[in-house]
């Protein structure tokens, strides 16, 4: 009996060993895998850490660039209205000259030079600051409607453009019965431009891309100036890539480039009458801000002259007109400003001609070539019609927008030559101030 209980007592031991055994090793795996899931997760977090800290390194590189820019513009700022426009970076340069591990002889000898320097640009500064106050005084002079047009409160503007122009010329004839017509387009023009404007004081240079590539031989020159009461704009075109076709009758000839060459000159003037709560540069040259809906009666002078010459021919326009017309601005969501005007005007004096080319073929003798003129007669109505069109977007202190404006023009009568011109640019930009 005693051997059966110590055998069973034996047994019952081994069994409780091998399960605490089995036990042991059932958790030391359980905390094994857990040890690792966890492991697994630091390395994944600390992976994800890594990646945020390069994502967001980028960027807060970029956000202390763009502090400093912007500490260093306040600096000039306040450096301008003090007067100081030229020595705002005088503390900064003897800050570093401190900073530096150069000899004290050296750090005087570079003091002293810069005292020189600094006594230059007092003088200097002291003309700017001059110079600023009336263009101060000019800019925040309100001429106008606070309500209705404000100024921006930035000093400078830079704006890039993109250009895009064309023109086109028709003409008409009535020579014994029969009609003569002809149409001819130069090659569109495009230009890139860069604008930069200072309390409303602006510059700008442009650059026509395909005429440095030697794929475009026209040219054109615009200047424009645009205030809430007058404004003018000057275009001088001078184009040899004319193209296009006559026909007299039924027969159709066609006119390659190069056969005919113009030069052309175009002025506009403008007077708005309600100028104290309509902004004409609002949408043209963004100097100003329409702030509510408003619109202006306009009268107005246009000037056209051309030269244009043919094989056997040369036309010449002079036409002065007078007229008057409407504009109105349309503020919409407050960002928005739309623009819509039209300015007709009538000749009141033409000096219109051509010239023509003969030659005579004489027995035994050189052929003769003389030239005769022929005053083209003046017919009502002969008119100039400008239209122009605008769309702006304000944002912050950014604006882009297009601007279109386009000219027409008709001179002389179909019983010798009418002559009818169109010219058109569409304009897209985009600025900020600061």
């Amino acid at each position: 009996m005693g051997n059966i209980y110590n055998t069973s007592s034996v047994r019952l031991l081994r069994a409780l060993l091998l399960a605490t055994v089995l036990l042991f090793a059932t958790q030391n795996t359980i905390l094994a895998q857990q040890n690792d899931t966890i492991v697994a997760q630091q390395k994944e977090t600390h992976v994800d850490k890594k990646k945020q800290k390069k994502q967001k390194k980028p960027h807060s590189k970029f956000r202390r660039w763009l502090m400093r820019t912007d500490s260093l513009r306040l600096q000039l700022r306040s450096s301008a209205d003090r007067g100081q426009m030229l020595q705002w970076s005088d503390s900064l340069i003897i800050a570093e000259i401190n900073k530096s591990k150069m000899s004290e002889k050296k750090k005087q000898r570079y003091i002293k030079h810069l005292t020189k320097i600094q006594k230059r640009l007092a003088k200097y500064d002291h003309k700017l600051f001059w110079g600023d106050s009336l263009l101060a005084a000019n800019y925040h002079k309100a001429k106008y409607d606070t309500a209705y047009i404000g100024r921006p409160d930035a000093r400078w503007t830079i704006k890039f453009r993109g250009n895009l122009s064309g023109a086109d010329v028709r003409t008409t004839t009535v020579t014994d019965g029969v009609e003569n017509r002809s149409r001819v387009t130069a090659d569109c023009r495009g230009t890139l431009s860069m604008a930069v404007a200072y309390r409303g004081l602006g510059l700008g240079v442009a650059v026509n891309p395909a005429k440095f590539a030697g794929k475009c031989k026209d040219f054109e020159y615009n200047l424009n100036s645009y205030s809430n009461r007058y404004g003018f704009d000057v275009v001088f075109l001078s184009s040899k890539t004319y193209h296009g076709y006559k026909q007299a009758g039924t027969q159709r000839i066609d006119i390659h480039k190069g056969q005919i060459s113009q030069n052309a000159l175009n002025l506009n003037f403008y007077y708005a009458f309600n100028y104290r709560r309509f902004s004409f540069p609002a949408a043209f040259s963004q100097s100003y801000i329409q702030k509510r809906s408003a619109g202006s009666w306009m009268i107005g002078a246009s000037f056209d002259g051309s030269k244009t010459k043919l094989s056997d021919m040369t036309i010449r326009l002079n036409e002065f007109a007078v007229g008057a017309g409407y504009a109105y601005n349309l503020v919409a969501f407050s960002h928005w400003l739309f623009h819509l005007s039209a300015l007709p005007t009538v000749t009141v004096y033409s000096h219109d001609y051509t010239k023509t080319k003969t030659t005579a073929d004489e027995d035994n003798a050189p052929s003769a070539t003389s030239t005769m003129r022929h005053d083209m007669k003046y017919h009502f109505p002969s008119a100039i019609i400008t239209g122009r069109a605008a769309a702006v977007y304000s944002w912050r202190n950014k604006f882009a927008g297009a601007t279109a404006v386009y000219n027409y023009s008709v001179a002389g009568d179909e019983d010798h030559l009418q002559v009818r011109r169109n010219k058109w640019r569409v304009r897209m930009f985009f600025g900020f101030r600061f």
